[in-house]
């Protein structure tokens, strides 16, 4: 029971953080694959090569260094801490830069000229996309990879370490499943202006979930850290 419960916590935490991770990008890619030709197979198609990029890189970290991680845990007690304490400062880092933005009218969801071009491409070529950006945004994203080396040091089995990335890769999908849900949901003539309001709810969204996840987190880890090094 004890075991279930914590199997159960961890896919909790990871999808809360999933929904916490916020691809810009990929948010701001849906307006403008699903005005275009067969505007919901492209979605899928570059959501597609995101999920497959979530999950591929998920599991290498998770299995690699994770693995890493563990053993070298054991032998060098400075490392885990310290990693908590540089993960927890660059958080709070992204937090900061992100509010003065907000403030000063610098953020912005739109895609830029190029990426709206490349969205343009065929189907192999837009999954192809969908996975650079994601993979990316990824290796930047210090919670993701924190979330993954976690899952690796929890010694799980493959199906297991699969579930537990599968879990983060979806969560981290659902705000741009939810566009293309309100666009299909909503009334063909009402379509384009639904679009053009869920876009910017979630755009707004993004900005202070990040903010508020990119705080919380970062203090946390900076305490974790600093209460490591006095064990």
């Amino acid at each position: 029971m004890g075991h279930t419960g914590m199997v159960i916590g961890l896919l909790f935490s990871l999808a809360f953080l999933g929904l916490a991770s916020i691809d810009a990008l990929g948010i701001a890619a849906m307006p403008v694959l699903l005005t275009q030709h067969r505007p919901f197979a492209r979605s899928f198609t570059f959501l597609g090569g995101s999920f497959a990029a979530l999950m591929l890189v998920g599991l290498v970290l998770a299995r690699g260094f994770g693995t890493i991680v563990l053993r070298f845990e054991a032998d060098h007690s400075w490392l885990v801490p310290a990693a908590e304490i540089a993960a927890g400062l660059v958080l709070l880092v992204v937090a900061a830069t992100l509010f003065w933005q907000l403030k000063t009218g610098r953020t912005s969801v739109e895609p830029s000229r190029s990426i709206v071009k490349r969205l343009q491409l065929g189907n192999i070529q837009l999954f192809i996309l969908g996975g650079i950006i994601v993979t990316v945004q990824s290796i930047a994203d210090v919670v993701f990879v924190i979330a993954m080396i976690r899952v690796g040091q929890l010694d799980l089995s493959a199906v297991g370490m699969v579930v537990a990335v599968t879990t983060y890769a979806v969560a981290a999908l659902v705000l741009q499943l939810a566009v293309v849900a309100a666009y299909r949901l909503a009334p063909e003539k009402q379509r384009l202006k639904t679009l053009d309001k869920v876009h910017a709810l979630l755009a707004a969204y993004s900005h202070q979930a990040l903010i508020c996840i990119s705080s919380a987190l970062g203090c946390a880890l900076l305490i974790g850290g600093l209460l490591g090094f006095g064990r």
